[in-house]
């Protein structure tokens, strides 16, 4: 049966991501920004950026611990945001924000979606360092590519629904095919891509930004970052004072 293929940006901003993705809840979110806050030396009133902010989880959790919270999204045009929060819908190449910020936070490996090549992610990079204030802060929370191979075709039964998902790879990208069996709209089949980004990459693109590397987390409870057993690859980095 064919189906029909939708927009990167359509299936971020589609119900059917949500509830596929509904067991990353608001309360992993709030811990992780605890611990941000915490390692960071951020304190209340401090401005932070959730640059591709999605349903708004990170930005939530952001407004939580008392940050004042700009958040940016392309795809999503009505995000979950509390009282207080601004949004942006555009696409982060092109924005420019009023003020700088004390954390700009690329969270759950939205750094460079939609972004074609190595020149183009070193851009949007360098468009991150701009927009921190001297001594803030850049969190990029990436996959780890080498910490697991998932299955290449598994299928799941949600509210109702049957998610075909497949995976595979080239040398620079994986890639993921999402076929939603919806009997209300029929099959509706979406993609994801992302860069296979190392630690290696990471650090030279944000050296290349003016930015310190300062250390890498492997998980959300700020363990070390271990290539070979670390479910995540976050960077933090630090924009210097002079």
């Amino acid at each position: 049966m064919f189906g029909y293929l939708c927009r990167v940006k359509d299936w971020f901003a589609s119900p059917y991501y949500r509830l596929l993705y509904a067991h990353r809840d608001d309360e992993e979110a709030v811990q992780f920004v605890g611990r941000l806050m915490e390692r960071l030396g951020l304190k209340e009133g401090a401005y932070a950026l959730d640059a591709g902010c999605g349903e708004g989880r990170y930005a939530r959790a952001l407004a939580r611990a008392g940050l004042i919270v700009d958040a940016v999204d392309e795809a999503v045009a009505h995000p979950n945001l509390p009282e207080g929060v601004r949004f942006f819908q555009v696409d982060l190449r092109i924005w420019q924000p009023d003020r700088q910020y004390h954390l700009v936070g690329s969270f759950f490996t939205s750094f460079g979606l939609g972004t074609a090549s190595w020149d183009g992610l070193l851009r949007l990079m360098r468009r991150f360092s701009s927009w921190i204030e001297p001594g803030g802060w850049l969190v990029l929370d990436y996959l780890n590519i080498y910490q697991r191979n998932p299955l290449a075709y598994e299928e799941r039964q949600l509210g109702g629904l049957t998610f075909r998902i497949e995976r595979w790879q080239d040398a620079l990208c994986l890639y993921k095919r999402i076929t939603v069996e919806d009997p209300a709209a029929g099959p509706q089949v979406f993609e994801e891509q992302v860069f296979k980004l190392t630690q290696g990459d990471l650090t030279a693109l944000a050296q290349r930004a003016r930015l310190t590397v300062v250390e890498f987390w492997g998980d959300y409870e700020g363990r070390p970052f271990r290539v070979e057993e670390s479910p995540r690859l976050i960077l933090l980095a630090q924009k210097p004072v002079s």
